[in-house]
C-alpha cells in the first residue's frame, strides 16, 4: 500500500499511511522536501563540518562541536537504544534520503552557495541534530558570565543580582568557589577566544497553559501557549500530521528529528512543553592532570583557507572544551546530553500511543535533555503537570560557577532524581495549569539556581481567573498580551526615585511614565521609554561593576550580545528594594537619583536623535523590529537574500506575546513566539496553530512566508485533524 499526502492551502502536509513505519518513513519525505537544507545545516553543525560551508565563521561552532565529540555521542547514544526506537529513526532516515533519490525538484537556493549537495541521511544523525537544537538552553553561559561577575564584583553582586540570598554563603570566599582560580580563567578564556564566541544563548523562554473542563464553555479542557526562542528563518518547528493504524497525531516536529517531542496531540490527548530552566550544565576548572589527558588531534577543513588542527580531550567530569596542557588550566563541561547516555528517543514513539495523561506521562519516563515542564490534557477530562528529564543534585557550589576539577565537584557516582520525585500536580482546585518558566518549587529537588521572572507567569493566570467559560477565542487573547508586569513595578520606582534629570523633556517622560497603562504596543511612546531607560541603567551598573558589555563581551567571555542580555535580565533585579546598595558608587538614595536621572536624560538625547523630535514618532514599533536571520545569510554576504523582511512587533521578553531584546543589538527583537497553538479537547478541528513564517524552508516556494501576516496579527490557522476535515481543506494529494 502506498502513503497517501494530502497537502492544505498552508502548504502542510496530512499523512495516511498503511503502518507507523510508513508513517515515519513519510515524514522523513515531507521533511526533506519542506526543509532539507535546515536539517543538512543543522547535521553539518552538530558533526563540527560548518566551516567546510561559510568557512572561517564557522571555524568557532566545529571546534566546540568536535571537542565535545557531539557526533560521537549521538551515534553512542543511537546505538544503546531499543530496536523499536532505532527502527523509527531508520525509516525516518529511509524517508530523507528517498526524497534526495527520486526528487524531480532542485534543490533550495542554500545550495548555490554549498561546495556539495546534501549527502545522505544515517538515522543517528536524528540524534545530533536533536542535541543541536538544546545544548544550549542549559546553564553553561550563566556560569561563565556568574564567574567573571564574582570574580569582579564580588559575592554580594552576584547574590543580589541573582536575587536568591539564601544561597549567599556558597559562593562567599572559601566556602566552595576559588575567586584566585575564576580570575585565572578570564585570562585563560582570552588566550582562547576562538573557541569560546561561538557559545550563543538565544533561548527566550516559554508560556503555556491547560484549562479544566469545569472552566471553559464547552466542558472539555482546553491546552494552549507558545514557545520562544530565536527568531530565525527557516523556523525551529515544522507542522505535520500522521495518521496510521497505530496512532493518528497532528504536532509541531524538528526537522530532522521523528514525532514531536514537544508539541502535539493524538486522538485521546495533548501535551505542550515549556523550558524546565533546570541546571543541566557544570563547568570545571582543570588544574590538575592535564598532562595524563589522552588528547587526539582532529581537522576542520575550513573552506577558503587552510585546514585548522584541533585537540580533543577529556577529564573524569567530561570534554575540555577551553585549553589544553601549555596553558596549566582548561575547562572541561559535564551536560545531561552528553554525559552517562541519552535515551530521550525512547519516548518518541509511545508518546503518540498513549491514551490519557497518565499513559503520556508514563511514556516520557526515559527523557534525559531538555529538562521540562510538560503539560497534558485528555478527552476525559483530566489536566495534568509534570517535570520531565534528568535532573541530577550536585553540590550547592556547582550552581553557581565555574569549579574547581575535583572529585568533590564531579558528577560520578550522582544518580538522577528518581522520575517519581519529579514534582507533578493534576486536576488543581484552581481549574488550570500555568507555566512560565517560572520556579515551581522552593522545595526539594533543586532543579536550578536561575528562572524567569514572575512577569508572564502572573499575568496569564490574572487573565485566566477572569475566565469562568473559556473559549478557543479568549486563549488567542492571552497569546498576543502585551501588558507588562514587570514594567509595572519598575517605573513606580524609577518615577519615585528620579528628580535630578536636566533634560527639558525630562518632567514630560515622568508625567508620561506615570500615567501609562503598562501596555507594550506597536504604538506606545511609553514603552519606548521605559527599554531605553532599562537599557541605560543596566549599561550603567555594568560600567560601575566593571563589567560594563564591551568589556564583558570581548574578547574571550561570550559574546557582547549574549552577555549584554545577562547584565540586562541581572541589572533589572536591583530596582526592588535596597538591592542597587551593592553596585559601587550607589550607596545612598541621592546617588540612585542621580544615576536614574542620568538615564532619563540620555534616554530622551538617544530617542531625538534616532526618530527625531517629533516625539509622537517615537513608538515603540519603530524601535522594535523583528529580524528573522537566516543563518547561511548572515554567515556568507552573497546569501543576504534569503533573509526574510524586517517588521514591527509588539511586545517584549516580560510580556505573554515575547519580544526579547538583546540590548547590545539596541531594541531589535531576537526571540520571540516561534509557533503559537490551541488544542481544543471537545474539538480537535477547531484547535489552530502558527508558526512566524510558513511550513516551507524554502525561500520562495510559497509557503515559506505565508502564514507571517497572521503570526504578526497574532491569529492562528485551523489545525485540520479529522479525516473529512482533512479532505476538505486539501489543496494538494499524492501518494509516496
Amino acid at each position: 500500500m502506498k502513503v497517501k499526502v494530502r497537502r492544505d492551502r498552508w502548504g502542510i502536509s496530512h499523512v495516511e499511511a498503511p503502518n507507523e513505519v510508513a508513517a515515519f518513513e513519510a515524514q522523513g519525505w515531507i521533511a526533506a522536501s519542506d526543509r532539507i537544507w535546515q536539517m543538512d545545516s543543522d547535521r553539518l553543525k552538530a558533526l563540527g563540518r560548518w566551516a567546510e560551508v561559510v568557512g572561517l565563521t564557522g571555524l568557532k561552532e566545529d571546534a566546540f562541536f568536535r571537542r565535545i565529540s557531539l557526533g560521537q555521542v549521538a551515534y553512542a547514544d543511537w546505538v544503546a537504544l531499543s530496536t523499536e526506537a532505532q527502527q523509527m529513526t531508520e525509516a525516518y532516515a529511509r524517508g530523507v534520503n528517498r526524497w534526495l533519490e527520486q526528487s524531480s525538484e532542485p534543490l533550495p537556493p542554500e545550495y548555490d552557495h554549498h561546495p556539495a549537495p546534501p549527502e545522505p541521511w544515517e538515522p543517528w544523525h536524528c540524534l545530533a541534530v536533536y542535541k543541536i537544537r538544546h545544548i544550549f538552553m542549559g546553564t553553561l553561559h550563566r556560569k561563565l558570565w556568574r564567574g567573571h561577575l564574582l570574580a569582579k564584583a564580588g559575592p554580594n553582586v552576584v547574590t543580589a543580582m541573582t536575587g536568591d540570598p539564601n544561597q549567599a554563603s556558597v559562593i562567599a570566599p572559601g566556602q566552595g568557589t576559588r575567586l584566585d582560580l575564576l580570575e585565572d580563567v578570564s585570562a585563560l578564556l582570552d588566550s582562547q577566544a576562538e573557541l569560546v564566541e561561538a557559545l550563543v544563548d538565544i533561548d527566550g523562554g516559554s508560556n503555556s497553559w491547560a484549562i479544566h473542563g469545569s472552566r471553559t464553555a464547552t466542558g472539555q479542557p482546553l491546552l494552549a501557549g507558545d514557545p520562544h526562542r530565536g527568531i530565525e528563518f527557516p523556523n525551529v518547528y515544522h507542522q505535520f500530521h500522521m495518521e496510521c493504524p497505530e496512532f493518528n497525531a497532528i504536532g509541531l516536529g524538528f526537522p530532522g528529528v521523528p514525532g514531536f517531542p514537544h508539541f502535539g496531540h493524538n486522538n485521546d490527548v495533548a501535551w505542550c512543553i515549556t523550558h524546565g530552566m533546570a541546571d543541566d550544565t557544570d563547568v570545571f576548572i582543570e588544574t590538575e592532570g592535564l598532562e595524563a589527558v589522552n588528547w587526539t588531534s582532529e581537522i576542520i577543513h575550513v573552506r577558503g583557507h587552510e585546514d585548522v588542527e584541533v585537540f580533543c580531550g577529556a577529564t573524569e567530569r567530561g570534554p575540555v572544551v577551553i585549553g589544553d596542557p601549555a596553558d596549566g588550566m582548561a575547562l572541561s563541561i559535564a551536560w545531561t546530553g552528553i554525559i552517562d547516555g541519552d535515551s530521550t528517543f525512547e519516548a518518541l514513539q509511545p508518546m503518540l500511543t498513549a491514551a490519557n495523561c497518565q499513559e503520556l506521562e508514563d511514556s516520557v519516563r526515559p527523557w534525559v535533555i531538555p529538562v521540562n515542564n510538560l503539560l497534558t490534557a485528555d478527552r476525559s477530562g483530566d489536566i495534568s503537570f509534570k517535570i520531565r528529564g534528568r535532573v541530577v543534585e550536585r553540590p550547592p557550589a556547582n550552581r553557581w560557577t565555574p569549579v574547581i576539577g575535583d572529585s568533590d565537584h564531579a558528577w560520578s557516582g550522582l544518580p538522577p532524581v528518581p522520575f517519581e520525585e519529579l514534582p507533578g500536580l493534576r486536576n488543581p482546585q484552581s481549574g488550570f495549569l500555568v507555566t512560565a518558566n517560572n520556579r515551581i518549587s522552593d522545595t526539594e529537588p533543586f532543579i536550578a539556581l536561575d528562572f524567569a521572572g514572575p512577569s508572564r507567569y502572573d499575568r496569564i493566570v490574572e487573565l485566566l481567573e477572569q475566565l469562568p467559560q473559556a473559549s478557543l477565542e479568549d486563549m488567542t487573547r492571552i497569546h498576543g498580551d502585551v501588558l507588562s508586569q514587570r514594567a509595572r513595578s519598575t517605573v513606580s520606582f524609577l518615577i519615585s526615585r528620579a528628580s535630578q534629570f536636566t533634560h527639558s523633556r525630562g518632567k514630560w517622560l515622568v508625567d508620561a511614565l506615570s500615567t501609562w497603562n503598562f501596555q507594550v504596543t506597536e504604538d506606545s511612546v511609553e514603552a519606548s521609554l521605559f527599554a531605553v531607560i532599562r537599557r541605560r541603567w543596566c549599561e550603567s551598573v555594568g560600567e560601575r561593576l566593571g563589567v560594563s558589555v564591551a568589556q564583558f563581551g570581548a574578547p574571550g567571555w561570550p559574546s557582547a550580545e549574549t552577555a549584554s542580555r545577562m547584565l540586562f535580565e541581572s541589572a533589572t533585579t536591583l530596582l526592588a528594594g535596597d538591592a542597587w546598595k551593592c553596585v559601587p558608587g550607589l550607596e545612598t538614595d541621592d546617588d540612585l537619583d542621580h544615576a536614574l536621572s542620568a538615564c532619563i536624560d540620555e534616554t530622551l538625547e538617544e530617542l531625538e536623535l534616532r526618530l527625531g523630535p517629533d516625539v509622537s514618532q517615537w513608538s515603540w514599533g519603530q524601535l522594535h523590529r523583528m529580524a528573522s536571520p537566516h543563518p547561511l545569510g548572515s554567515a556568507i554576504s552573497d546569501a543576504r537574500y534569503l533573509h526574510p523582511p524586517l517588521d514591527g512587533c509588539p511586545g517584549d521578553g516580560d510580556t505573554v506575546r515575547c519580544g526579547s531584546v538583546m540590548p547590545e543589538t539596541g531594541e531589535r527583537a531576537v526571540a520571540a513566539s516561534v509557533a503559537r497553538y490551541v488544542f481544543d479537547l471537545a474539538d480537535w478541528d477547531s484547535s489552530g496553530w502558527i508558526v512566524p513564517h510558513g511550513v516551507s524552508g524554502v525561500r520562495g516556494s510559497g509557503h515559506d512566508l505565508d502564514q507571517r501576516t497572521k503570526w504578526l496579527d497574532c491569529d492562528l490557522v485551523p489545525m485540520t485533524f479529522t479525516k473529512a476535515s482533512v479532505v476538505s481543506a486539501t489543496q494538494e494529494q499524492f501518494e509516496l
